[in-house]
């Protein structure tokens, strides 16, 4: 409806403007486009298909088992503050999402959706606390240098400075985190919150605390697991079952 409204104002805008006999004006409605693509173009509004993630079959018994795991984590390790186990994960926030249908014509059997695997997006790690706190977020913009950030004057970055936001440029070719930005993700988000929240609960620093992520190859990689191994030995990771997600 848009595309046809702007191309209307461009070649003929009077139309917008004539009075009709009973004393409307011509509007432009969603069924008036809906008459005109079918009538016209011969074009019908069609979904696209992507194939859903598959449960793994023995998704219960696997999530069961995690269960099992945290349960005697938590237990010999003695955490008993909810603050202390936190769940972490990565989601991309596409610029301009892509609808999952267009128009094509009248009994078209296959439908391409322009936008579905090419995505100008950017990258959000959010973390959450069993107690319910929501971690400042950390996140990443694809580029090589600081320019690929938003500039420093845009409306709310002071907002997103005050709430503990990281802004990273991935110094790669894509918006996903890598083992550099994982590292800055624990030390300068992660870690100090467990700092305050140990200090408000009277906890020692080397309280162990767990972190739960999902199984990307990132999360689960030996360089990062090592890293944490070394650098936070009190650090107990989990990881999420495959497709359990």
């Amino acid at each position: 409806r848009g595309v046809i409204i702007a191309r209307l104002q461009i070649s003929c805008s009077q139309v917008f403007r004539v009075t009709a006999k009973d004393g409307s004006r011509f509007q432009c409605t969603e069924s008036w486009v809906k008459k005109f693509v079918r009538g016209n173009l011969k074009w019908s509004f069609r979904c696209a298909t992507r194939a859903a993630q598959k449960m793994p079959p023995d998704a219960t018994q696997l999530c069961l088992h995690q269960f099992y795991r945290l349960a005697l984590t938590i237990r010999d390790c003695a955490i008993f503050h909810a603050s202390f186990y936190v769940n972490i994960d990565q989601t991309n926030i596409v610029y301009q999402p892509a609808n999952t249908a267009t128009y094509e014509e009248v009994g078209s059997k296959q439908v391409a959706v322009i936008g579905q695997e090419e995505k100008r997006a950017f990258t959000v790690v959010v973390g959450i606390s069993a107690s319910g706190c929501t971690l400042p977020f950390q996140i990443i913009y694809c580029g090589k240098t600081a320019r690929s950030l938003p500039a420093k004057k845009t409306s709310q970055f002071r907002e997103a400075q005050e709430l503990g936001f990281k802004l990273h440029f991935s110094n790669t070719d894509t918006y996903w985190s890598t083992f550099e930005l994982m590292c800055d993700y624990v030390c300068n988000i992660l870690v100090p919150y467990w700092a305050k929240e140990k200090e408000q609960v009277s906890a020692p620093d080397d309280q162990e605390c767990i972190l739960q992520l999902d199984v990307w190859s990132v999360h689960k990689s030996i360089q990062i697991r090592t890293w944490l191994d070394k650098e936070y030995p009190w650090i107990k990771y989990h990881f999420v079952p495959g497709g359990c997600t």
